[in-house]
């Protein structure tokens, strides 16, 4: 037992940091909100959902179309150029979007707040922009 509890400590003590505390969850707590603010957001957020859903539903099986017509070495070069149009319009829809939201949800915030949601938003972006892996299918 004398063992153990020594153990513990140590374990305890040299644990890594939990990485999802930097999740939006615990950055939109971390905001200050008030009720009002977390309402607006709420709503905003729910006016929102279901088009995103929508938008990335299709992308999917777009794109899993058109992965499957550049394994076929006969297929029609068109069609892959017209479906990788419409992925791209998509693709710019749900930015439209996001942008839309993201512009929403900031005029629901004081100047402290926008100023640390858009420093948080902007970090994201930048990850998300670094780990982006583009895919050629067919090129």
């Amino acid at each position: 037992m004398t063992i153990i509890i020594p153990l513990l400590l140590l374990l305890l003590l040299s644990a890594p940091p939990l990485f999802g505390q930097d999740s939006y969850a615990e950055f939109e707590r971390g905001l200050g909100l008030s009720h009002s603010q977390k309402t607006q957001m709420d709503g905003i957020r729910n006016r929102y959902v279901d088009e995103w859903r929508t938008l990335k539903q299709e992308s999917i099986r777009k794109r899993l179309e058109l992965q499957e017509l550049s394994k076929n070495p006969s297929a029609n070069p068109e069609k892959m150029d017209k479906l990788r149009n419409e992925i791209g319009e998509i693709e710019r829809s749900r930015n439209n979007l996001y942008n839309q939201y993201r512009g929403e949800v900031s005029r629901t915030l004081n100047k402290e707040q926008r100023e640390r949601y858009n420093s948080f938003c902007d970090t994201e972006q930048r990850q998300k922009v670094r780990t982006f892996r583009p895919r050629r299918y067919g090129r």
